[in-house]
């Protein structure tokens, strides 16, 4: 269903609503809802349509609900039926996430800020702010990105491990974006709770790369960024860093 083309989003290579959907309350529902006719969508749902329906079965590893149809199609009148009838787009499709991460994947920004605009972040779960944010990561969309913080999701908002995207940005060496998001004011003052800091890692990072190479250059280039901002070098190690925390627990659990 998904085609990755090398240095562009991924494409969806959505079938009709047919294919996914068997039960005929689910496939009346989504034709008023692409047809943006809220009330015969309120009508069915009354009838009982599920919003939340999702399809193929037969499938063990993908399935839509009918918000992800919406995005696949990039139409946001479509979801703003969906969501108005009772769709929920904080639940998963099977191998896709919720319809946030789907665009997200998809790099649908138009969706991305319809979803946005009818589910605000101050009404989201913590699990799926995480998710949307983190999910950028490992699937790079600068201006998704952008567009959750200009929605109102802190720049230095934790993963399970008090890492912040920044700090995941370094691991995945995706430097760039790291200086972005320092530029943008990300912290370098943070502790994960491992004790890594920024400063470690792009420390760590900067000593992985030949000198003078492109690549070491851009990590100088982001730790300076780190010291304008008060990082102060050499860092703590991560073991300093939890020693002066008082942090007894098993070393094994450190990933430093």
């Amino acid at each position: 269903m998904m085609t990755n083309i090398a240095s562009a989003a991924p494409t969806f290579n959505l079938r009709p609503p047919q294919y996914y959907f068997d039960n005929p309350q689910t496939l009346d529902l989504l034709a008023a809802a692409m047809a943006g006719d809220t009330a015969n969508a309120k009508e069915c749902v009354v009838k009982g349509a599920n919003p939340n329906d999702e399809g193929p079965m037969r499938s063990q590893n993908y399935r839509l609900r009918l918000l992800h149809y919406a995005v696949a199609a990039k139409s946001p009148g479509t979801a703003r039926v969906l969501l108005g009838v009772g769709a929920d787009p904080e639940l998963n499709g099977m191998g896709f996430g919720n319809a946030f991460e789907f665009a997200i994947t998809l790099q649908y920004i138009n969706m991305m800020t319809c979803l946005l605009e009818l589910r605000p972040i101050d009404t989201l779960s913590r699990i799926t702010i995480k998710n949307m944010l983190f999910e950028l990561v490992t699937q790079p969309c600068t201006a998704c990105l952008d567009l959750l913080l200009n929605r109102g999701v802190p720049i230095d908002y934790p993963d399970d491990a008090e890492y912040t995207v920044m700090m995941r940005a370094m691991d995945c060496q995706d430097y760039d974006m790291a200086q972005w998001l320092v530029s943008r004011g990300a912290s370098v003052q943070v502790e994960a709770y491992n004790g890594v800091t920024p400063a470690y890692s792009v420390q760590f990072h900067l000593n992985k790369y030949k000198v003078g190479s492109p690549t070491y250059k851009k990590v100088l280039r982001l730790k300076e960024m780190m010291q304008e901002r008060g990082a102060v070098f050499p860092p703590l190690t991560p073991a300093e860093v939890r020693a002066k925390r008082g942090i007894k627990e098993d070393p094994r659990l450190y990933q430093h």
